[in-house]
């Protein structure tokens, strides 16, 4: 797997869920998108 740069913030603190979920949404049509969607789903 190539780095997922919104992964990367989301799980280093840079970003929050909620930015998480709103950086997938132009994304969630392939399965980029869908991964972070499922990854900002997660519990923490």
């Amino acid at each position: 797997k190539i780095a997922c740069l919104e992964e990367v913030a989301y799980r280093m603190g840079y970003i929050n869920r909620d930015q998480l979920r709103e950086l997938a949404q132009p994304l969630k049509k392939n399965d980029y998108g869908q991964y972070i969607l499922r990854l900002a789903d997660e519990k923490a």
